[in-house]
């Protein structure tokens, strides 16, 4: 009986752990513990899906992160995607494997070599500007839109900071 009372007590709390994870909207990515941006999250199926699909531009962020549960490996696509990008391919220990180039509404596959735990799309520019390449190690931590209020957007691209 006593087993069964704690199974009560557990699948609560898991399902509100992954609620709040999934609740999360953005990521700050810290590179070589040097430099810090934002971007958005695609952490369900649904959102992964959709990615940065139909976006015209970057306002308020500086892409998408998408994180995997368990490594494997990863194919993407540019299709409906309008902006160019970097497609940075990194594995569970935040090593950063590979760098790609996604070309606007491309149906061209491409895929991680190896196995990977998370995929980082910034434009196109971006990871030469925030000093990522192979070997790079990135950190990143989940926050949600009120965590983030006076954190600053940088856009890498025009070398201005921005507040929201």
């Amino acid at each position: 009986m006593k087993l069964l009372n704690l199974k009560f007590f557990f699948i609560p709390l898991f399902v509100l752990q992954t609620s709040l994870i999934n609740a999360s909207e953005f990521a700050i990515i810290n590179v070589n513990d040097l430099i810090q941006f934002k971007v958005k999250t695609a952490i369900d199926l649904k959102k992964k899906k959709i990615g940065l699909m139909n976006v015209k531009n970057l306002n308020d962020h500086n892409g998408m992160l998408f994180l995997y549960k368990n490594p494997q490996k990863v194919t993407m696509w540019m299709y409906k995607t309008l902006i160019p990008l970097d497609i940075i391919f990194i594995d569970d220990k935040g090593i950063v494997l590979s760098i790609k180039e996604g070309v606007p509404e491309s149906r061209i596959l491409i895929s991680s070599e190896k196995k990977i735990s998370a995929v980082l799309e910034i434009e196109k520019g971006c990871a030469n500007y925030f000093k990522i390449q192979k070997g790079s190690n990135l950190k990143w931590k989940l926050v949600n839109f009120s965590e983030i209020k006076e954190f600053r957007y940088y856009d890498c691209l025009d070398g201005k900071e921005k507040i929201e």
